[in-house]
């Protein structure tokens, strides 16, 4: 039997094919470089905020959802961790994007060694923890500026639950917080230092304010002033505002500048100063009378006298009562356990004045249904503006590890060159 001395030119063809194929899946698994997820939990954009002579706050944001928390040690102290502060009164850890920790209980003007624990482990640069320091004390001052506050809400009109937001005055330090769950957020402004934090800085009538959210990669910014931020108008994720246009609103309070019914004297640790209880003033701050407010579970804050507690009685139909404390801040804040149903609600607090007495306020606030715009003083239209660049001013140089290139092109280039000249080579003997 004779065999054929050549072989069919689409078998040829095939089994060329075959074989490029092969050499190309083969080069992948040699010389392709595997993705690696850990490096998506890397701390990024970390700032420091919120100095002050015995605590400071950590803040980052991570690809992926982690757990976060800070490992600090100071000169012959032991070692101490915190944790994020939306994992107070948790059982277990929760992982999240956005991060925000606050350290307590510190030395004043003293340094300390902080590092970033994200997912369990550590993230140093050049294997070295970071030094934060803490303010000096400083002399007490009687600050007229009320606390600022606002709503912050996806494109979508939903809360923008754990957006970061910074804050700072002119020239100084950045302030934080944490959006909560009802898309809320709320700053003391009674304690702000000037950047370089050795005293409190210098209040005049009207301040500019600037503001940045960060939150699921997208940035918000805004800049508005002292008399228009209580309350900061409602901002949109990735929208740039400017709130300077908007002329101040005072019938929250009457006719009267919010500005006059918030002031205190700090307490300086390590010193006999004590806060003066007669300079706090009890306030039902937000929601404001007559607000129209686009959320079922509503941040209601205010301000009274440190450690005093504050009855909070939410509802009209089905009242809900709860308390809270007043923190060392001079501000309260509480939020209902369970949502408010649409229309009209109102909210009584009561808590004692500096001299014992009794105080209650009322306020009356309606809910919108899903998806109903807000109007009115709560939310008064801004001006859209170009959008900056987000540049907080971090006290520290923190950074995080870089995320790793998913994979390499060059091996499958040089396989399929190779493929092709062989294809190439394999028609052209077999046509002749």
């Amino acid at each position: 039997m004779q065999f054929p001395k050549k072989i069919p030119m689409v078998a040829g063809i095939l089994l060329l094919v075959l074989l490029v194929g092969g050499m190309v899946a083969g080069g992948e698994r040699l010389f392709r470089q595997p993705t690696v997820a850990s490096g998506s939990i890397a701390p990024t954009n970390v700032t420091i905020t919120n100095v002050t002579d015995s605590s400071f706050t950590v803040t980052w944001t991570t690809q992926l959802p982690a757990t976060g928390a800070v490992e600090v040690q100071g000169v012959n102290d032991k070692k101490r961790v915190a944790f994020d502060e939306r994992d107070t009164n948790a059982r277990s850890l929760k992982k999240y994007t956005t991060h925000s920790i606050t350290v307590r209980n510190l030395t004043p003007d003293a340094q300390y060694a902080t590092t970033i624990l994200s997912a369990g482990k550590a993230r140093l640069t050049d294997g070295k923890p970071y030094q934060v320091n803490t303010a000096p004390t400083a002399a007490p001052v009687t600050s007229p500026l009320e606390p600022a506050y606002g709503m912050v809400t996806t494109a979508a009109d939903a809360p923008a639950d754990g957006a970061l937001i910074y804050l700072t005055l002119e020239g100084s330090q950045t302030l934080s917080a944490v959006v909560k769950p009802s898309g809320t957020w709320m700053i003391p402004l009674n304690l702000v230092r000037t950047l370089d934090l050795s005293r409190y800085l210098p209040v005049t009538e009207r301040m500019t304010e600037n503001i940045t959210v960060v939150f699921n990669g997208d940035l918000t910014s805004a800049v508005g002033d002292t008399l228009n931020d209580a309350p900061v108008p409602t901002m949109v994720i990735g929208k740039t505002y400017d709130f300077r246009k908007v002329q101040a609103d005072t019938s929250a309070t009457g006719g009267a500048p919010l500005a006059n019914t918030f002031s205190q004297t700090p307490a300086i640790l390590g010193s006999q100063t004590a806060v003066q209880p007669d300079t706090h003033t009890v306030t039902l701050a937000a929601p404001a009378e007559g607000a129209s407010l686009p959320t079922t579970l509503p941040l209601i804050q205010g301000t009274g006298i440190p450690g005093k507690t504050v009855t909070v009685t939410v509802g009209i139909t089905n009242p809900t009562t709860g308390i809270t404390t007043v923190g060392t801040d001079g501000v309260w804040r509480y939020t209902p356990p369970s949502s408010l149903s649409a229309g009209k609600q109102s909210v009584t607090v009561t808590t004692k004045d500096a001299e014992g007495k009794p105080v209650a306020i009322t306020h009356t606030f309606e809910i919108l249904k899903s998806g109903t715009q807000v109007l009115g003083v709560a939310t008064p239209s801004a001006t859209l503006a170009p959008t900056p660049q987000f540049t907080p001013t971090p006290t520290s140089t923190l950074a995080g590890q870089p995320v790793p290139v998913s994979g390499t092109v060059t091996p499958t280039l040089i396989l399929l060159l190779i493929g092709l000249l062989l294809l190439s080579g394999g028609v052209a003997a077999f046509a002749l």
